[in-house]
């Protein structure tokens, strides 16, 4: 009957052999059928308890809603499956069916339901991910102050990006509702001394306005840290004499020492990023109204190369792969316009940006944190090995991948914008930079802020698309 294609009195008639028999030709059924690509393969599949078998079909076939009621049914019991595939076995199919599509939703700019895949499987940290990468922060920090502990790294780096959200907004700063309701943001952070020094060196107000938010932070007043700053100095402290010069009535000394530590280290051939971006992360926060002052411009080239240049390297730690060849671009032509004296050279980012393009393209390395497999690239496997142990991993996890902000494949409607960076039409919300006249996506301005703090546009301006 088999061979004559008469499957169902086929089935109908192995019971009478034996129950082992019916099971097995009912796989050869569910077989068949599937290389067919027919559904009548689901009763089947349900029947002689193949789950996996039944959660691979939907999933080829991109039925994903369909795929999580399958495992969810298994894990939940009311799927009869054979005894040697155990609950364990089942959960882990449910956590990767509900990966599969949070990563669908996410993708189609849809991060709150990524985030309620995660939840519901119980993956807070891929769920917080999901929300931050979304820009959805103010639901994650709601999500994260109730997961509580399980969350708190997550919940901290929100916390610290909300902060510059109102740190840095042009309409209302420095109203003192928006410093105070970022200082209170920070304040819910334990570890939050650095983060408070940003926030009080950036803030542009008159002395008696700053020494408030200093006394409001529990941070020394301006002239106090002026003098401990010097002391750090005279100490070789220069993370803390940059912090503290930045508190000053002086904050453009803590540009010399800062600039000067991070031309030092990069002049070492075992540098790393962890190892520089802390102190440019600081001079990031100087303030804007000193930064653009004309007396100032060899300082601020050569801080807008550096950060520009590690900004690119912390783009390929965290898979920002859209902005990587543009942070490159910046930094080159930052270099070919401005005299400035770093320890980097044109061909030299050129020669790195071949590299990571060549690995990407060829085989798309999907984590840029695994170890050197031995390929042999355009310019050489060495420069690449070399690059990755610089990168080192990325501290927050989860985080890795590009950001999708709510309605990022929609289409456009009919005032249509241009990349500055790509040259092509930005779908989705548009960001538009401080000339009012260049535009990029939403997508990449929130990760070239997240790697970078100043603007593509090279003024020295602060990004803020939070």
């Amino acid at each position: 009957m088999v061979e004559l294609g008469e499957w169902d009195k086929a089935l109908s008639v192995a019971p009478g052999v034996s129950i082992k028999y019916w099971k097995k030709l009912m796989q050869r059924r569910a077989d068949q059928l599937m290389q067919e690509e027919n559904h009548d393969v689901i009763p089947y599949c349900i029947a002689t308890g193949d789950v996996r078998k039944l959660v691979n079909f939907f999933t080829a076939r991109g039925q994903l809603n369909e795929a999580l009621l399958v495992a969810q049914g298994a894990c939940e019991g009311n799927i009869h499956v054979p005894q040697t595939a155990c609950n364990l076995c089942c959960s882990r199919l449910l956590q990767c069916v509900c990966r599969e599509l949070a990563e669908w939703y996410f993708q189609d700019g849809r991060a709150v339901l990524a985030a309620c895949c995660h939840l519901a499987v119980d993956n807070t940290e891929l769920a917080m991910a999901s929300l931050i990468r979304g820009n959805e922060l103010e639901l994650a920090v709601c999500v994260g102050l109730v997961l509580g502990e399980s969350a708190n790294q997550a919940t901290h780096y929100v916390l610290e990006l909300l902060a510059r959200k109102y740190m840095t907004a042009p309409t209302c700063f420095p109203s003192v509702g928006s410093r105070d309701l970022a200082a209170d943001l920070l304040q819910m952070i334990p570890d939050n001394q650095v983060l408070l020094a940003k926030l009080c060196a950036f803030y542009p107000g008159s002395s008696s306005e700053i020494d408030q938010i200093h006394q409001k932070c529990g941070l020394p007043s301006l002239e106090e840290c002026g003098a401990l700053a010097e002391s750090a100095v005279s100490e070789g402290d220069v993370f803390n004499a940059v912090k503290y010069y930045l508190m000053s009535p002086e904050p453009e000394a803590a540009l010399l020492v800062g600039i000067t530590h991070v031309k030092e280290q990069l002049s070492d051939s075992d540098w790393t990023v962890d190892s520089v971006y802390p102190i440019l992360d600081l001079l990031g926060y100087i303030r804007t109204d000193r930064l653009v002052l004309a007396k100032f411009t060899e300082a601020r080239s050569e801080l807008l190369i550096l950060s520009g240049y590690i900004g690119a390297l912390l783009a390929i730690r965290r898979q920002y792969s859209s902005i990587v060849p543009a942070l490159y671009e910046y930094t080159s032509q930052l270099m070919k316009r401005r005299e400035v004296s770093v320890p980097l050279q044109i061909e030299q980012l050129s020669v790195e940006l071949d590299a990571w393009m060549a690995c990407t393209q060829q085989f798309e390395v999907q984590s840029l944190t695994l170890k050197h497999t031995g390929v042999y690239l355009s310019r050489g496997p060495d420069e690449h090995a070399r690059l990755l142990d610089r990168l080192q991993e990325e501290p927050l996890r989860g985080l890795e991948g590009p950001d999708y902000v709510t309605g990022s494949n929609l289409p456009s409607h009919s005032d249509v914008q241009v990349s500055c960076f790509t040259g092509l039409r930005i779908q989705g919300p548009v960001f538009f930079l401080e000339d009012g006249k260049s535009a990029i996506s939403l997508n990449d301005a929130l990760m070239w802020a997240k790697v970078n703090p100043f603007s593509p546009l090279g003024t020295g301006v602060r990004l803020n698309p939070f």
